[in-house]
């Protein structure tokens, strides 16, 4: 989209609107993060020991699973120190 040599780029659909009611939560549960069970077992992160909530996000039929991280930081800190398996994704 866009008009003549300018092009804009907008991402829609279910992950972009997942992403956005995540960050959206940090808010209502005044966090640093709130991720999604899937993410955290496909990235292989141990986050069990933070809050677990069941959400009900619109345009889905399932509820959606998410972690409560209060502080990113010290997870961030956790992982680096080799308490949790980090998985990198390379391109290509």
């Amino acid at each position: 989209m866009g008009y003549a040599d300018t092009t804009y780029l907008t991402a829609v659909g279910d992950t972009v609107h997942v992403a956005a009611r995540l960050e959206a939560l940090t808010k209502d549960y005044a966090c640093e993060l709130v991720l999604s069970e899937e993410v955290a077992t496909r990235a292989g992160v141990d986050v069990s020991d933070h809050g677990r909530h069941e959400l009900t996000v619109r345009n889905r039929e399932a509820p959606l699973a998410v972690f409560v991280v209060p502080n990113a930081q010290r997870l961030a800190e956790r992982l680096a120190g080799g308490g949790d398996r980090v998985v990198a994704i390379k391109e290509g």
